[in-house]
């Protein structure tokens, strides 16, 4: 039997495809016996020898195909046996691990990992987000540091200016910059609330 790829395209005495699940069991023998079996080779070479071909040889070489299309069949259900018993045991094995009784349950529990998955990923891609965040936040930190000193801005103003970078909440902000500008709690709010504005957009 030549290309397996071809044992499961039938085709009729005129060569055309025949759906295998409806395909009749001459059909299939007639296939395979021509086109999957060397069983015209047989023939033309029984022929060119002596001129004509006799029922018994005729015979033979068609039991000859049988037996090869016999052999090639049970190669194909060996091979679907043997891949089911191991799809079957990894599928066991898995059901173990997870502590599942039934292929349904391990399904909803895969589903389930797959969705904490996901969450776990957009958890990574905000932690990383903040990260960059907090980066970008120190060094900007650092850069203001620096360039009030090479301005020549005094000690005081730059203490000032690290207070408030020290600064963990807006509360606290708020009550920091009380004590620097003259300006009401009311308009530090809102000026509070434009930068937070500012920042979501």
């Amino acid at each position: 039997m030549s290309n397996l790829e071809e044992f499961y395209q039938i085709r009729d005495e005129s060569g055309q495809l025949v759906d295998y699940e409806q395909a009749k069991g001459r059909q299939l023998f007639d296939h395979y016996r021509h086109n999957m079996t060397n069983y015209d080779q047989v023939l033309d070479e029984i022929r060119a020898k002596q001129g004509h071909i006799t029922g018994r040889q005729e015979k033979k070489a068609s039991v000859g195909a049988a037996e090869q299309v016999l052999e090639k069949y049970r190669d194909e259900h060996v091979k679907v046996i043997q891949d089911s018993q191991k799809k079957g045991q990894i599928l066991k094995n898995l059901m173990q691990k997870a502590g599942v009784g039934t292929a349904s349950a391990l399904a909803s529990l895969l589903d389930t990992w797959s969705n904490k998955i996901k969450e776990i990923g957009h958890l990574e891609n905000s932690q990383r987000t903040l990260q960059s965040w907090n980066d970008t936040y120190r060094v900007q930190r650092e850069l203001v540091r620096e360039l009030l000193r090479q301005e020549g801005v005094s000690e005081e103003v730059i203490n000032k200016v690290n207070a408030v970078y020290k600064t963990r909440s807006v509360n606290k902000a708020v009550e920091l910059a009380e004590n620097f500008f003259d300006l009401e709690k009311s308009e530090i709010l809102k000026l509070v609330k434009s930068a937070i504005r500012y920042t979501k957009v």
